[in-house]
Order: C-alpha cells, then structure tokens, then sequence
C-alpha cells in the first residue's frame, strides 16, 4: 500500500517528515506523494483541509487520516506517538472510516468544493443579495455576508456565527448569516437555517465586485453577480479511532 505525508510547514523543522519516512519503510509501505491510497496528515484542522484540497481530484481513491500536531483536531485522533498503533491499524485493514459528502460551488464558470464551507462576504461595504432556496426566493439579505456550511462546517465558522452543530452522519447545508442589517428597510430572516438531503440548491444573487468569496481556507474574487452551492457527489473519506466519538470532540475542542 501507498502512503502520502501532508505535513505542517511549522512541523518540518523537527525532522517529522524523516521521522514518518522511516516509519512507513518499517512497516512495509511505499511512500508515494502522487497516487497514494492513504494520506497522513500531521497539523490540526486547517492543515487536514489543506490536504484534503491537494488530493480534491482523486478522493474516491484516497483515505484520510490525521495526526493532531496543531492547536484544534477535530479531525485527528491519533497523536505523533501513536504512529505504529496506526500503521499497523493500516496494513491489517482494522481501522474505521467515515464518508461525508463535501459542498460545491458554482460561480461564473468555476467549480470549487469545500469541506466546511463555502461564503461569500464584503468586508468593505455592505452585502445586497437575493436568496434563493430551490428556486424560491427567500430574502433581499443585507449585511456583511452569507456562510454555507455542511454538516462537518458546522462546528468551524458556521459556530461562530451562532449556528447550529450538526450531530450524526446526514448531508445538510447550513445557511448562515454574518451580521444581517434588520430596519424597516430590510428584512432577513435573521436565524440559521438547516437543508437536509442531496437535493437542495442555494442561489445568491448580488453584485460581488467588493466581496470575497470563500471556501474552506481558499478564498477567490472575481467579480461575478451569482453562486450557486450545493452537496456534491465528491466524498471525503477518512479514518478515526473507537474510544473517541464527536461529543468528546465538541467538548475538547470547543467547552473545556
């Protein structure tokens, strides 16, 4: 079997990437950055996201796992020391997995997917935009921008807005407010509200020239008026331990 490294930049002064090199030829891997079957991801939530982007074409052939060497791990279980409990986890094929489909994005002639989450924000002026929810319209929103999150988003900057954490294997979308303005003027709905299934479509409408469109931690701007998102058939897959389920990660990571 085949195995990638996608490594924190911060982390390579310490030699990690020797380190791991050494620890796949002893346990008869073949380390291959190109057509893996597995990528082993050392950093916290940001780096895994980053990996995840670079392998975005061939993610029905690859697994994910993570080893947390960052400040947040949401989707790491393991730690540096516990590299062969893992490798041999690997080659015996006894290890679980989660599949979780990702979002896409259209706007103007670009695809883009993200993993937690695809917005669109202005940080310089204020947001006009059309909503539109399966070909309904929803709202004129006014304000500083809009979050899409899927169900894996949903703890990342969709919490932060004061979103709904999505518990359980579902596809959803999330849609999110950032600062809606509310007078007599405009209206918005003012609360996050939750997609559930495949089927769904959410289409922004508005002039983007001043805003940035975001996805995951990519973002792009193009000037372009509409975006269109929803669930996609690209899917993430990507291995976890037994002792640790996701309340003792919202805990973890976000109460204590």
């Amino acid at each position: 079997m085949k195995i990638a490294l996608y490594i924190k930049e911060s982390l390579l002064d310490n030699d990690v990437d020797t380190y791991l090199i050494g620890k796949l030829t002893e346990h008869g891997f073949d380390f291959d950055q190109d057509n893996p079957d597995f990528v082993i991801v050392v950093g916290g939530d940001g780096t895994f996201l980053k990996a995840v982007h670079s392998y975005i074409d061939s993610l029905d052939e690859v697994q994910f796992v993570a080893i947390n060497g960052g400040s947040l791990g949401f989707y790491s279980d393991y730690v540096l020391d516990e590299i062969d409990e893992l490798l041999i986890s690997l080659s015996r094929g006894d290890y679980n997995c989660k599949t979780a489909s990702l979002l896409e994005g259209e706007i103007g002639d670009k695809v883009i997917y993200a993993v937690n989450e695809i917005r669109v924000e202005s940080p310089l002026t204020t947001l006009l935009c059309d909503v539109e929810i399966n070909g309904t319209h929803l709202e004129k929103f006014s304000g500083n921008g809009l979050v899409v999150s899927s169900s894996l988003g949903s703890t990342a900057y969709n919490k932060s807005l004061g979103g709904a954490v999505v518990l359980g294997d579902i596809d959803v979308m999330e849609l999110t407010e950032i600062a809606p303005i509310n007078n007599r003027i405009y209206h918005s709905l003012n609360s996050p509200m939750v997609l559930v299934g495949e089927d769904n479509e959410i289409v922004l409408k508005g002039d983007f020239s001043n805003c940035v469109v975001g996805y995951d931690c990519f973002s792009l701007n193009n000037g372009l008026n509409s975006l269109k998102v929803k669930i996609s058939s690209k899917k993430l897959t990507f291995i976890y331990k037994n002792e640790r389920n996701f309340i003792d990660k919202i805990r973890d990571n976000l109460v204590e």
